[in-house]
């Protein structure tokens, strides 16, 4: 066991920690004891360390001097230490030390000393001049007590300023998402949104971010204190962002929360601070993400980004932080080497929801589920029992079958889905399939040792007027499909479709093509590709994704028709189509 300096934060050893190390405390012997051996007596032997019999007890806490002033002084919101690489790696919590140690003015000491950004005051613009004047809401002594609390340390911070204009909008305690009964102050600026005209920057693609961290080993998450709160305001907008309280008048200074622009405005400022400095080893969503393919590039990325900090005036909440991990959690995804999946929190919560008793529960469950939908191979087919109840005019009953659909996609997501990250240097290859119900492919890339992995699945029930498609076109349609799904991988890459219709292998030279296959093909036209024939019984995944899995034997070999082939397929087509037109006629 590991004895720490006594002028570390206090430490609580919960039960599961106790019960792992076999570790009893006596108190009225005053003993700790460790497979029945007494610690009390080793904690003065410098050479405990030496002896092989023990087992040591790494706790994830922050041992580190340099840190203990922010963790001494923490407040409500900064009771989480941050959190390291594996516990074993002194030499590695040695260098994320001496950086904090070495850019200790980077990080809040409490959640009032915010930063102020180094930019121009920002605007907030409404669509009229009339001001929103709304009272005050009623509120308990404790309450409001809890309200004057608050106001005083933003005052003192400089954050707010009293107020005598006519703009007013009240206040409001707001309870911390998984934090039991502590509170929030809250401004209801719904009038003022009303009237607020939108800013159209662009938040950051989700699936653009994680495309950037797929060659990344090590990552660390920085956490800006109040990051909303280091935005100035221009001296003519403050009064807008006035609030009332039953015992006086304000407005911000600073940019609140709660304001529909905020987002817009926050991530424009930061997205131009890394821009302005070149960094391409940091996204921004909220938080910054430093990501690196080595652990000794990684210290200094994170060096970088601690003096673009110190430059630009930005604060870190230093408890919200995590440094130096091989795994992260980013946008509900979590994220290893290559490698993305469900968060498990999402997961466990999508894993407790109650079969829907209405429309409007199963929309929510369905919404739940379809963030993820690229991990649910059959997504289309699993969910097709349940767009039957979403129909118009469509009675709500809840049969066996809706049952099961719900059970598999819960099921699905619960057994951890994994998939590899896109990577831009590797050939992707795509493979596609199509039934009379749905079509379905699934997007791979092949790994140092050629060995294919899925990046992404999809699939889609067929609209009624497809399902009037012959077979070729219907392999034409899922090609298409999924080349508008898989757009932003495949446009100006070569890359290979896989597909089990034969006829298709001449789509892309044929000619005289007609109607629907002539658009079709010229839409292909501007992509490089190549298709090769293969099997059904090979075409698993796509196959699985457009109807019930076949049962044959799988093979491996991706069989190749030559083009003799290929071109008597085109004329039993071609007799089939005209031998139809003359059973009509």
């Amino acid at each position: 066991m590991y004895v720490l300096d006594h002028t570390l934060p206090y430490i609580i050893l919960g039960m599961p920690e106790l019960s792992k190390y076999d570790i009893t405390i006596d108190c009225s012997k005053q003993k700790i004891c460790q497979n029945g051996k007494n610690l009390n007596k080793s904690q003065n032997d410098k050479n405990h360390s030496n002896d092989k019999n023990k087992h040591n007890i790494s706790l994830h806490i922050s041992e580190c001097k340099q840190i203990n002033s922010h963790c001494s002084q923490t407040t409500e919101d900064q009771v989480n230490p941050p959190q390291f690489v594996t516990e074993d790696k002194c030499e590695l919590r040695k260098e994320v030390k001496d950086i904090i140690k070495n850019f200790d003015s980077v990080f809040s000491k409490d959640k009032y000393e915010v930063g102020a950004l180094r930019v121009e005051p920002q605007r907030i613009v409404l669509n009229s001049d009339l001001p929103v004047s709304l009272r005050p809401y009623r509120t308990s002594p404790v309450e409001e007590q809890e309200i004057k609390s608050r106001v005083e340390k933003l005052l003192q911070a400089g954050l707010i300023k009293e107020s005598n204009i006519p703009y007013s909008s009240p206040v409001t305690l707001a309870f911390k998402r998984d934090e039991g009964k502590k509170t929030r102050l809250c401004i209801d600026f719904r009038k003022l949104n009303a009237l607020c005209k939108s800013d159209s920057e662009p938040l950051p693609l989700m699936d653009s971010l994680l495309d950037k961290l797929s060659k990344a080993k090590i990552f660390s998450s920085l956490d800006l204190a109040s990051g909303y709160w280091h935005v100035p305001i221009h001296p003519k907008d403050i009064e807008k962002l006035a609030f009332c309280t039953n015992f006086g008048l304000y407005e911000w200074c600073r940019l609140p929360f709660g304001i529909k622009v905020a987002p817009a405005i926050f991530n424009r400022l930061i997205r131009r601070i890394l821009t302005k400095y070149k960094i391409d080893f940091a996204c921004n969503y909220f938080d910054i993400i430093v990501y690196s393919s080595s652990e000794l590039e990684h210290w200094k990325h994170l060096k970088t980004i601690f003096e673009i900090c110190e430059k630009e005036n930005i604060k870190l909440k230093l408890s919200k932080c995590v440094f130096a991990q091989t795994k992260i959690s980013f946008l509900g995804y979590e994220i290893e080497q290559g490698k993305v999946s469900p968060n498990n929190a999402n997961i466990e919560t999508i894993k407790k929801l109650q079969p829907p008793t209405n429309v409007k529960e199963l929309q929510r469950f369905l919404g739940s589920v379809n963030v993820y939908n690229k991990f649910i191979p059959q997504y289309a087919k699993l969910r097709y029992p349940l767009n039957q109840l979403l129909k118009k005019d469509v009675k709500f009953n809840w049969t066996n079958e809706c049952q099961d659909a719900f059970d598999k996609l819960k099921e699905t997501l619960t057994t951890k889905p994994v998939l590899n990250l896109y990577n831009p240097d590797v050939t992707c290859h795509v493979f596609v399939d199509a039934s009379q119900k749905s079509v379905g492919a699934v997007l791979k890339q092949p790994d140092a040792s050629d060995i294919l992995h899925p990046i992404a699945y999809h699939s889609r029930t067929l609209r009624d007027y497809e399902k009037n498609y012959a077979i070729t076109e219907l392999e034409c349609l899922a090609i298409v499909d999924a080349l508008d799904k898989f757009y932003y991988y495949l446009h100006g890459q070569k890359f290979v479709i896989h597909t089990d219709h034969a006829a298709l292998v001449w789509l892309k030279n044929v000619k005289n093509l007609r109607g629907r296959l002539f658009r079709w093909s010229l839409k292909l036209s501007m992509f490089d590709y190549e298709i090769k024939y293969q099997k059904g019984c090979t075409n698993i995944e796509a196959d699985m994704l457009s109807r019930h899995p076949v049962s044959h034997h799988l093979q491996h070999a991706v069989h190749l028709l030559d083009i003799n082939e290929i071109k008597t397929q085109q004329k039993m087509i071609i007799s089939v189509d005209l031998s139809i037109m003359k059973l009509k006629m």
